[in-house]
């Protein structure tokens, strides 16, 4: 993109066609000066040293140093326009359950994978809302802060496996913790927290956690990944506490 820092200047260039006119009729009036004191070839005989083209030549480097010169203190710049815009999505932070009961194949292939193929859905459905991930088991990481770089995020998605945390357990309460704690809230978007677990072997209190997220004004939803139904109790309890939605076998069951 070309644009001028002292375009004003530019209005110089009017006089480039001002001078070449002026210049032509100059040049006829000498033609015909010389015309009237003798024939072409006796004059160029008479004042051999005199050339006839030198002035036009003259006139043109003039008009072209001229020009270069306006455009010159005009300072055209090249590159890109840069605009602040402000987005009005969300801020996403997905908490994902990597304890090594996620590898159970009540959901084939596994428990694990079947969430990860939901959240690359997730992914690819985003628009202008930023997405960051958190892995937790016994203990909980940001495996990716919050982003606007959707090809990051399902990079860092694809990397996702039971391993990645030295600890095992299910830690929920420190993960949703952990998720509000990554937050920006200066900006004031909205904020949510996506948890999927399949719920096995809690190690601290979930429902104070999102409690306190709530009262934070994040809004976390619930997703189980557990056939059974002894520990729906649990995420429904929670989702209650966060005006979320509780949703298991992609059936939701508590929608507020």
């Amino acid at each position: 993109m070309l644009r001028f820092a002292n375009a004003y200047i530019l209005w110089a260039l009017v006089l480039v066609p001002l001078l070449i006119i002026i210049f032509m009729l100059v040049r006829r009036w000498k033609k015909k000066a010389l015309a009237s004191f003798g024939d072409k070839g006796v004059l160029t005989r008479i004042m051999p040293q005199v050339s006839y083209s030198r002035p036009t030549l003259k006139f043109i480097f003039f008009i072209v140093a001229y020009t270069l010169l306006i455009i010159g203190l005009a300072d055209p710049q090249v590159g890109n326009h840069i605009d602040e815009v402000k987005k009005k999505g969300a801020d996403i932070m997905i908490v994902l359950d990597v304890s090594n009961s996620m590898l159970s194949q009540d959901f084939a292939p596994n428990r694990l994978e079947n969430a990860k193929r939901a959240l690359a859905q997730l992914i690819d459905n985003l628009h202008e809302d930023r997405i960051g991930i958190i892995v937790f088991a016994g203990e909980a990481y940001v495996q990716m802060p919050i982003t606007t770089d959707y090809s990051a995020a399902k990079i860092f998605l694809n990397t996702i496996n039971t391993g990645m945390v030295p600890v095992q357990g299910t830690a929920i309460g420190g993960a949703i913790d952990l998720g509000v704690k990554s937050f920006d809230y200066k900006d004031g978007t909205g904020k949510a927290i996506i948890l999927m677990t399949d719920g096995e072997n809690h190690e601290d209190d979930a429902i104070t956690a999102a409690q306190n997220a709530h009262d934070r004004g994040v809004v976390v939803h619930v997703i189980g990944l557990d056939r059974r139904k002894a520990h729906r109790f649990l995420f429904m309890k929670t989702a209650s506490r966060t005006a979320s939605t509780w949703i298991a076998l992609g059936i939701p069951l508590l929608v507020s």
